[in-house]
C-alpha cells in the first residue's frame, strides 16, 4: 500500500524504500519510548504515518501547493501520530477530496493561487498586502475573500465532492 501511494504521488522506488524504513523507525521509536498500543490494524497505522512523512517530504521541498491534504499531515504532527488513528476509509476520503480542491486551485488565477498559498502558509493580511502592493489590509482581506470563495464554489459544486460528503 505505501509503495503504491508513493509511486502514484510522484515518489520513485528509492523513495519508497526511505519513507517505508522511516514509519517503521517511527513505530519503533513510539513503541519503546511512549509504550504505543495499536489497537486497530498495524498495516493501517503504518500507511498513515508513511502517507504523513511522505506529504511533509513533498511540502518540505515545495512540491506540493494547499490542499486539506496539508492540514491533515499538520493535524497528525501535531498528536505525535500515537494519539491519532485514521482509518484507510478515512485517507481515502481524504484523498480523494484534495484531489477535487487542486483540480480547481489549478483552475484559479496565478493571482488566486499565490494569494492562497500564502493563507496556507499562515501569512499576515499585512504580509499579503506587501506581497501583492495593495493599498489597504482591508483590501488584502477582500481579495483574499474572493478567492477563497470562488475555490470553494467551484469544490462544492463538483459530482464527486457531494457524492463523498457523507462522511
Amino acid at each position: 500500500m505505501v509503495r503504491n501511494y508513493i509511486l502514484n504521488h510522484g515518489g520513485n522506488e528509492e523513495d519508497t524504500r526511505d519513507i517505508f524504513q522511516d514509519g517503521i523507525m517511527i513505530i519503533y521509536d513510539q513503541r519503546k519510548n511512549k509504550g504505543l498500543d495499536i489497537k486497530n490494524g498495524f498495516s493501517t497505522y503504518l500507511f498513515a504515518i508513511c502517507r504523513n512523512r511522505w506529504l511533509n517530504h513533498n511540502r518540505n521541498s515545495k512540491k506540493l501547493v494547499y490542499t486539506e491534504t496539508e492540514s491533515l499531515s499538520y493535524e497528525l504532527d501535531k498528536t505525535e501520530m500515537g494519539d491519532h488513528f485514521l482509518e484507510i476509509e478515512e485517507l481515502g476520503f481524504i484523498e480523494a477530496r484534495s484531489r477535487i480542491y487542486q483540480k480547481y486551485f489549478d483552475k484559479m488565477s496565478e493571482e488566486c493561487k499565490k494569494m492562497l498559498r500564502m493563507m496556507a502558509e499562515g501569512l499576515s493580511l499585512k504580509e499579503i498586502q506587501l506581497s501583492f502592493n495593495y493599498k489597504s489590509e482591508g483590501f488584502a482581506y477582500k481579495k483574499r475573500s474572493i478567492c477563497r470563495s470562488r475555490l470553494s464554489k467551484l469544490v462544492k459544486q463538483d459530482k464527486n465532492f457531494k457524492e463523498n460528503d457523507n462522511y
